[in-house]
């Protein structure tokens, strides 16, 4: 699946998605150019396994060298770059960010920083590691703990599953409780041999390896390796930044599948083998078209508040991302119908874009558990229209 998607869905929205002009737009043209540069001599187009993940880091780090990690600070334009890479597919979210390696970066010590800064910088993935075999929804439940051991050095055992760039990461950004009880992260190299692996292959977003992460006995340096903070604050603030970027990967991928559906449909008609489309075909297009432009505005302001309005932003990022990919997901489908057998190839880019969606539906949040926190959001807050809402009753 290949086209603009700068000049197909972004740049018709500037107006609303960008008024004050702040998006620095050539950056982005020029960031879209070169990723299509690269995945010519590293097509990502294989299926799932380990020479796909080699050719991702290949794409990553040229677009590394070349200055496109992370080079785009205002929120909105590395957004729109997580679209275009979705655009492009959705195992590309890592091809232009730091992603996890964030959290070292905003609550890393001095000493971490200095560790591990120039290496992600440089390209290396990080891995972050929350979820547990109990539920992933329960962080602060974590079984995952750390003892005392020699000179003060903590040792974290424990079990984390469903973890994503098992393999690749260099490091893992791992939550777990302290020797006092308390939710705490630390960054653990991936190096560490108390580090056991158990690769599980994924129907969805296989790109990178994915599976269990076993902790025996791991060494933590309280004064160097634990990010400052409490551990469900730093998990709760990272992911109200992040979620807004996955949901724009999935909605890039979303806006391929139409496109590719768009064209495949007019070819044919154009040529001859439809004398028209029905009625039905075209309103599946319209309502697509609408529902993914309208959850990118929605997502965009999402990525805004959570620079600007603390407050509030986390409820937008429980609302977007769970809107915004069950949007994409189902956008998707009903496109993948239009094509009729073609579309449901397991070789297909629509239908890896399918998988792909469907697996974001579950990993940084199932959706509807971040529904349900949204809706406890609302119904818990202070009144403060109480006079409008004694008139309504009264009525």
């Amino acid at each position: 699946m290949t086209g603009d998607a700068i000049d197909s869905w972004l740049r018709p929205v500037r107006p609303v998605l960008d008024p004050a002009d702040e998006v620095d737009w050539d950056r982005l043209s020029a960031m879209e150019i070169k990723l299509d540069e690269v995945l010519a001599p590293y097509p990502v187009d294989l299926p799932d396994g380990p020479e796909r993940s080699r050719r991702l880091r290949a794409v990553r780090f040229v677009m590394v060298e070349d200055g496109f990690l992370d080079t785009m600070a205002h929120p909105l334009n590395g957004l729109l770059a997580q679209f275009v890479c979705g655009y492009r597919d959705i195992d590309l979210r890592d091809a232009v960010t730091v992603g996890h390696g964030s959290l070292i970066a905003r609550y890393g010590r001095p000493a971490l920083r200095e560790r591990w800064g120039a290496r992600v910088a440089a390209g290396e993935l990080v891995g972050v590691a929350t979820t547990e075999p109990h539920g992933g929804s329960r962080a602060v439940e974590a079984r995952t703990r750390a003892t005392t051991g020699p000179d003060g050095i903590w040792l974290v055992s424990g079990r984390k599953t469903w973890i994503s760039r098992l393999t690749e990461a260099a490091v893992f950004i791992v939550f777990f409780q302290n020797p006092e009880g308390r939710l705490a992260a630390a960054a653990i190299d991936a190096a560490e041999p108390g580090l056991g692996r158990e690769p599980v292959m994924p129907a969805g977003m296989a790109g990178w390896t994915w599976g269990v992460l076993d902790l025996d006995a791991v060494p933590v340096h309280p004064e160097r390796d634990v990010l400052v903070g409490d551990g469900m604050s730093l998990l709760r603030k990272h992911f109200t930044n992040y979620r807004p970027l996955v949901t724009a990967t999935a909605l890039g991928a979303a806006a391929a599948v139409f496109d590719s559906v768009n064209n495949h449909l007019g070819y044919r008609v154009a040529s001859g083998e439809l004398p028209r489309l029905r009625d039905s075909a075209l309103v599946t297009l319209g309502r697509a078209h609408a529902q993914l432009t309208t959850a990118l505005l929605g997502t965009a302001m999402a990525a805004r508040v959570a620079h600007t309005e603390p407050e509030r932003a986390e409820q937008l990022g429980w609302e977007m991302k769970a809107h915004g990919i069950d949007t994409a997901h189902q956008a998707a489908t009903e496109l993948a119908q239009l094509l009729g057998a073609a579309g449901y190839r397991a070789d297909s880019p629509i239908a890896k874009a399918r998988r792909d969606l469907g697996a974001l539906l579950i990993a940084d949040g199932i959706h509807d558990t971040l529904y349900r926190s949204a809706g406890k959001h609302h119904t818990t807050r202070t009144p403060t229209v109480a006079e409008p809402r004694r008139q309504l009753l009264s009525r």
